[in-house]
């Protein structure tokens, strides 16, 4: 059944890809192998798309295909898999090199696990999940995905439906119009790009979208989902791996909802998780981001007619930064504001290991807040941190209004920034070298950082005041606030 229900069986004319509806159904005779008993479903990866050999994984004594993705730092390599249950689960994986001193991030799915042997870890699940699975920190991890069980899937030949069977697929470009569905099968690697532009699009699935054909800023469009003057669009449960640049971006766009989307990046450089371009009602829940670029940024870019990044919602979700910012808000300000943004519930994985002080142009931090060309932003929220420490130092905030640039051409000034808070922040893990410096600088009178909150904020368990070392406010902000319980 369609996504879109008896609103799509509704509609008189069935938009088209090529001008008709698009079934492809690649290796149709392979099916997913289920368990009726147990709830589990394992989709088989095409052929020569397994990763044999580093890891094993089953569930339920199910095998769970694996597939691998490329970094351009550490060993080069990761992997992934996915699978869906519902109920009660035993997942077991087994490594060519020892899990003795393996690390599940991030804690709060609550995994327990058991060495069975050296090379062998198991434990049960009863919630959907998505963890990294780290033998030796960031070398060669396992990206492990846990769905709940999908429902209401469309099938080949669906009015409305652009549908793509598992095997593998080079269409190259997939273009979407209004009250389209775009659905990747489980077992389906897609390789491409997804241009859509209307009302009430969606693309989901458990398949993957895959752009490691292509080289750095030459695959066959701007962005792997080039999302743009949307109403209506849900971008949910689909993995994608080896964008060549940014790789979800939704522009000029209201009412967006991304869920459960897993991003496998970091192949290149400017490889941005997720950038919100001057859009509203924009919701992204339920999301793993690697990347080696930002994981998420808000922008403004021209020909979106300065329209307001506003009303944006971020919420349990698992960020990974290989080289930059994990959030980047500001920086290119094409819009007559950025403001009323909640990010709550999040869980950040790793950041840069690359220090830079925070006076330099390019420095990375967990949180960049940088408002440009007289763009004000405000009501900035961001709630219930968890922030994993790998001995290495990173800027903890960066509250800074800065002139900045875009499209090759610089901004005359900086923006201005207020009304933003910054509550329960937890950094714990390996303390070593961190030290998790919080700036807080206007640029001058007239743009100025005013009211921020910092609300029970703390660094390894010591809770940072005005006070606290690493902290720094210049003249030009004013009521900045430390509180604690």
């Amino acid at each position: 059944m369609n996504e879109r229900g008896d609103k799509a069986a509704r509609i008189a004319r069935s938009a088209v890809l090529y001008g008709a509806v698009a079934v492809f159904s690649g290796l149709g005779a392979i099916e997913a192998r289920a368990d009726s008993e147990t709830r589990v479903v394992t989709y088989p990866a095409p052929p020569g798309e397994a990763a044999t050999g580093d890891y094993r994984v089953e569930v339920n004594g199910k095998p769970v295909d694996i597939y691998s993705a490329e970094t351009e730092y550490f060993d080069k390599k990761y992997y992934f898999a996915s699978f869906d249950f519902s109920g009660e689960v035993a997942v077991r994986i087994t490594s060519a090199q020892s899990l003795e001193r393996a690390n599940i991030l991030p804690a709060r799915f609550g995994i327990k696990p058991v060495m069975e042997n050296p090379n062998c870890l198991a434990f049960t699940a009863r919630k959907p999940f998505r963890i990294a699975v780290e033998r030796d920190g960031r070398n060669s991890p396992l990206l492990l995905f846990a769905n709940p069980l999908e429902a209401d899937q469309p099938k080949p030949g669906d009015p409305n439906v652009v549908y793509f069977g598992p095997g593998i697929h080079n269409p190259v470009n997939i273009r979407l119009a209004d009250n389209q569905t775009l659905y990747l099968a489980g077992g389906a690697v897609v390789k491409g790009v997804v241009w859509a532009k209307g009302e009430n699009i969606t693309v989901r699935g458990r398949g993957i979208l895959d752009g490691s054909n292509y080289e750095h800023l030459k695959g066959p469009g701007r962005y792997m989902l080039d999302l743009v003057s949307c109403r209506n669009l849900v971008v949910r449960d689909v993995i994608v791996r080896g964008s060549w640049g940014w790789v979800l971006v939704p522009s000029a766009c209201d009412g967006v909802v991304i869920e459960n989307v897993k991003i496998c990046g970091s192949r290149v450089i400017n490889d941005d998780g997720i950038d919100v371009v001057n859009s509203s009602n924009v919701t992204i829940r339920n999301c793993f981001i690697r990347s080696q670029d930002d994981c998420i940024a808000i922008k403004g870019l021209k020909g979106c007619q300065r329209k307001a990044c506003e009303k944006i919602v971020i919420e349990a979700c698992e960020l990974w930064t290989d080289l930059a910012n994990v959030f980047r808000i500001g920086y290119e300000c094409e819009t007559e504001a950025m403001q009323d943004l909640t990010a709550r519930d999040v869980d950040v994985l790793h950041y840069s290991p690359r220090y830079r002080e925070p006076e330099e142009f390019w420095c990375h931090a967990v949180f960049f807040l940088q408002p440009s060309d007289n763009m004000p932003m405000r009501r900035m929220r961001f709630e219930d941190f968890r922030i994993n420490a790998d001995g290495g130092d990173i800027l903890l905030v960066v509250a800074k209004p800065m002139i900045c640039g875009v499209s090759g051409v610089k901004y005359t000034s900086a923006g201005r920034l207020a009304d933003c808070v910054f509550k329960n922040i937890n950094v714990a893990g390996i303390k070593s070298r961190f030290r998790g410096e919080i700036c807080v600088v206007g640029h001058d009178e007239q743009h100025t950082v005013e009211n921020l909150c910092f609300q029970n904020v703390a660094r390894f368990g010591k809770a940072v005041t005005a006070d606290s070392p690493d902290v720094t406010i210049n003249e030009y902000a004013r009521n900045i606030r430390f509180e604690t319980k």
